[in-house]
């Protein structure tokens, strides 16, 4: 098998999925991945390309508050609790957003992606700069699945964002997750591994 993508966002709804439901998650995204006509990436589109504007604007909050007044009816439940989320995070936020590259975490054959279009970037005050993926779906995002992705994004820091450090943020619950001083990388790369080949085998199967 060569050239299976997924990006890193949909590479984390399969991680965190149950045993069940991994194999309808892949299907999905393979029709995805094969249909360049699929509308299945509009549902949030507009709240990500708000989020990274947002970051860079001295107005963040009538950013997010106009992407919520032009949602369809069917997202503006789940754009109204987002709004809500950020509003929280971002209060208690001292930073702004900068530029930030694509890049991708290769195994196995599998290629993870984390694009610009998805992601964020911001500096703090005292210089330190953190790329951030924005987790907006409605289950509470646990530690030891953010923990996965924290670790897929350090690996690919070199090609985002030279001498940043990974953040995951549950915008929903405004809640920002970031990897321990402790964790147990060797672990993490082992359990990314095995779950990359998982992923593959099922995309095999739904082929």
């Amino acid at each position: 098998m060569d050239g299976v993508q997924i990006s890193l966002g949909s590479f984390l709804d399969y991680m965190r999925s149950t045993p069940r439901g991994c194999a309808g998650i892949v299907r999905d995204q393979r029709e995805i991945y094969l249909d360049e006509n699929s509308m299945a990436w509009a549902f949030y589109g507009p709240f990500r390309a708000a989020l990274r504007r947002a970051v860079s604007s001295s107005d963040a909050v009538e950013i997010i508050a106009s992407a919520v007044r032009q949602a369809r009816p069917v997202q503006l439940p789940h754009f109204q609790e987002l709004q809500a989320g950020f509003e929280r995070w971002w209060g208690r936020v001292a930073a702004t957003g900068v530029p930030m590259f694509s890049g991708r975490w290769n195994i196995g054959g599998l290629a993870v992606t984390i694009s610009e279009r998805s992601s964020l970037a911001l500096r703090y005050p005292d210089g330190r700069s953190e790329v951030v993926l924005p987790y907006l779906k409605e289950p509470e995002l646990g530690a030891d699945t953010a923990n996965l992705a924290l670790r897929i994004l350090e690996r690919a820091i070199p090609a985002l964002r030279p001498g940043a450090t990974p953040m995951v943020l549950d915008v929903r619950r405004g809640k920002p997750l970031r990897l321990r001083k402790n964790v147990n990388r060797a672990e993490l790369d082992a359990l990314l591994a095995a779950e990359a080949a998982k992923y593959l085998v099922h995309w095999t199967a739904v082929a």
